[in-house]
């Protein structure tokens, strides 16, 4: 399991939005319908075995022969429908309940600040606002709340969640299949999931994205939720969760004194930048305003 950045960043293209967050002191998550990329999370039942039951057992026959009857024995071919329906269930299950708000890792090579795609495409051709969070009060806030509305603890690993960029999805392997059933777990379930590399492959293809939107760095905090159907949520924030404000280098004055303003009453300790064209260079420079 990556380990999240200390500090992540997001671009609101709409001012509005980062005004509130920063006013009301509170996040917004979005359900995965709201997204803007239709194949996050793509999603087909796709394996190294050409989905086919008997391709499935001359895998298992090549690869562990002596335990070939034992598998038979365990997962008959009546089970296939059931297998596939069960993983094919786990996967919408988790789109159905997942929550989002999606981020931009902070480490000390790149800073997601200095992009100008990011800036051009989610801050409204520099006309936005970026606002550089604390992952580690972002996560304690939301196992805060997941134990309050479902009386359980959250495991910190369950909160963040890296995307993984790749020209092609990954698939479900014969052998996470076989190590599965003969070891007990042929029923999908919650429990037969956890930890079994047919999971972790699942899981991969939920949180992986085409390369082509690698430039995002992204990392998402999830609040899986399935007593809700609404597809916006909040989240308030813990104090000095925000950390710095950046301003587009076209945002306007009186919108610079109100971000200014509320972020030094609502987050004292968090400073705020302006971007400004770089003399004779395509890049920005930034300038504390606070």
């Amino acid at each position: 399991m990556a380990v999240p950045p200390q500090h992540v960043m997001r671009f609101y293209g709409n001012t509005d939005y980062a005004i509130q967050s920063i006013g009301f002191r509170e996040i917004t998550f979005l359900h995965r319908d709201k997204l803007n990329d239709p194949f996050d999370p793509h999603f087909f039942f796709t394996t190294d075995f050409s989905e086919n039951y008997a391709a499935l057992i001359d895998c298992v026959q090549q690869y562990h022969a002596k335990d070939l009857q034992n598998f038979n024995d365990r997962f008959p071919q009546e089970n296939w429908k059931q297998f596939v329906d069960g993983i094919e269930g786990y996967f919408n299950s988790l789109r159905n309940n997942t929550l989002l708000f999606s981020t931009s890792a902070i480490n000390k090579d790149k800073h997601p600040k200095d992009n100008l795609y990011m800036w051009s495409h989610y801050g409204n051709g520099h006309r936005g606002v970026a606002i550089e969070f604390d992952t580690a009060l972002l996560a304690m806030a939301v196992l805060a709340k997941s134990k309050r509305l479902a009386g359980e603890e959250t495991h910190i690993n369950e909160v963040w969640s890296e995307i993984n960029y790749t020209a092609k999805l990954p698939k479900i392997t014969c052998e996470s299949i076989f190590q599965f059933v003969i070891n007990d777990s042929e029923k999908p379930d919650e429990i037969a999931w956890e930890g079994t590399e047919l999971a972790k492959i699942i899981q991969l293809m939920v949180r992986s994205k085409s390369i082509e939107w690698r430039i995002e760095d992204e990392w998402r905090l999830m609040w899986l939720n399935d007593e809700t159907k609404l597809k916006i949520q909040r989240l308030d924030l813990l104090d000095g969760t925000i950390t710095a404000v950046y301003l587009g280098c076209l945002v306007t004055d009186y919108l610079k004194d109100s971000l200014v303003f509320e972020t030094k009453r609502n987050f004292p300790n968090a400073e705020v930048f302006r971007g400004k064209k770089a003399r004779g260079d395509f890049a920005l420079v930034f300038e504390q305003l606070s």
